[in-house]
């Protein structure tokens, strides 16, 4: 297994927290990566790559340029295949988005609900558009501007909307079940507490 760069956590945790949510791009290097200590966020992602995403009791193969929505409620984990792997992550909390009690919960949004698909395959056009949306949100986060976070949410609103528009990827092994992913991920975290 080849070794990963791990990026520093705590001064990016800590950012997260004091902000509620925080926009970054994933680099060319497909064996770089970010390691959270624990999912507290909801996170959106525009990644083009092969990847596996395990997501509840399945898992899904990539490739292309997919947009994913992780909940922090429902378990997942990404497994980079590609070499090469690029794009843009956002992660906010709930409290973030919908700050008074006008809007419904993500939880039921069918883009982060239980049973629902978060996983679409995304065009060269949509794939433009939304990388312009994620552009923006990285400049917006270094701004002063005393509204920063309502056109935040604002972006993250208009990713969600246009991710409704879309049809989800049924591009996941049926075969692997809630029962082989636990016994997969527990037999990943017995060899990793081996070898340390």
């Amino acid at each position: 297994m080849e070794n990963k760069q791990l990026r520093p956590l705590s001064e990016f945790n800590t950012e997260l927290k004091q902000k509620g949510f925080t926009v970054f791009q994933i680099e060319s290097d497909g064996h770089a990566t970010r390691i959270y200590s624990r999912k507290d966020f909801y996170k959106i992602c525009l990644t083009t790559g092969k990847s596996i995403i395990h997501y509840a009791d399945r898992s899904f193969e990539t490739e292309g340029t997919v947009l994913f929505f992780g909940n922090p409620h429902i378990p997942y984990s990404w497994q980079t295949i590609s070499t090469s792997y690029v794009g843009y992550t956002v992660l906010f909390a709930e409290d973030f988005l919908k700050p008074g009690e006008r809007s419904e919960s993500l939880q039921q949004s069918p883009l982060f609900k239980l049973g629902g698909t978060p996983i679409f395959n995304i065009t060269v056009e949509q794939r433009e558009f939304l990388n312009t949306i994620f552009k923006k949100m990285i400049d917006e986060q270094q701004t002063d501007y005393a509204y920063k976070d309502e056109l935040i949410r604002n972006y993250i609103n208009l990713i969600i909307h246009e991710a409704l528009k879309l049809q989800p990827s049924e591009n996941f092994d049926k075969r692997k079940n809630a029962a082989f992913r636990l016994t997969s991920v527990f037999l990943e975290l017995l060899d990793s507490c081996e070898a340390h």
